[in-house]
């Protein structure tokens, strides 16, 4: 008696359940749908998607009639058509992407090889061009011959205006103004004061003195400075 009870408590139930209308059901099956169609089902998998989409509609139908319990049947297989589109649609678009990479890596590959067809093609253009040496760089143009070195003199005779670190300074007695005394100290019999020398005077040109004299010469005409 109590099965019997039970049996029909859950009968009722199953009876009220289906006399309310599939709304949730109704409203989610929409949403895959139209996820479907966002998907780009209605391209890739048209005919799954036109069925999903149908089946949507008759459901629609048969809940607006009252008929719920096969409304919700109907539903259910609008809902695995949207999935079939969707999945479909996926993997039509994975297909699509690994064909544009292929052509991409296709295309890639063909204009490398036109590059490097060129580039041998160019190399060989070169090798076949006669090669052409450069012009000898013009002659250096000859060194200018050195001056030749004034011919040192043993005697001077002097000129107006003259001193003796003017004579010193000549390129043919000293080339220094600063080793005037050597020339005063080998003419002491005809000069008493270096700053006085006269026009016509000869005077004697010492050649015989070391380094260390021709500089004790200078340190000397340093420190008396009579000529500037």
């Amino acid at each position: 008696m109590f099965q019997r009870l039970l049996v029909i408590i859950v009968g009722l139930g199953l009876l009220t359940a289906c006399a309310k209308p599939p709304v949730k059901e109704l409203e989610n099956t929409r949403r895959i749908v139209a996820f479907a169609y966002a998907s780009g089902a209605s391209q890739l998998a048209g005919e799954q998607y036109r069925a999903a989409d149908s089946t949507l509609q008759e459901a629609e139908q048969l809940v607006a009639g009252g008929s719920y319990r096969k409304g919700r049947k109907t539903l259910e297989r609008a809902r695995k058509l949207a999935a079939q589109a969707v999945n479909l649609t996926v993997h039509r678009k994975k297909l699509w992407e690994e064909e544009q990479q292929r052509r991409l890596a296709e295309e890639k590959a063909r204009l490398e090889a036109e590059r490097l067809a060129l580039e041998a093609e160019r190399l060989a253009l070169e090798a076949e061009k006669p090669k052409v040496k450069p012009p000898p760089p013009p002659p250096a143009p000859p060194a200018p011959k050195p001056s030749p070195a004034p011919k040192l003199v043993d005697r001077v005779e002097v000129s107006d205006g003259e001193t003796l670190a003017s004579i010193s300074a000549r390129g043919t007695v000293y080339s220094d103004k600063l080793l005037w005394p050597l020339i005063y100290k080998a003419n002491r019999d005809q000069i008493k004061d270096p700053q006085e020398i006269f026009s016509g005077q000869m005077l004697v040109i010492p050649r015989d003195k070391s380094e260390e004299e021709k500089e004790s010469a200078r340190e000397e005409a340093r420190e008396l400075n009579l000529f500037e």
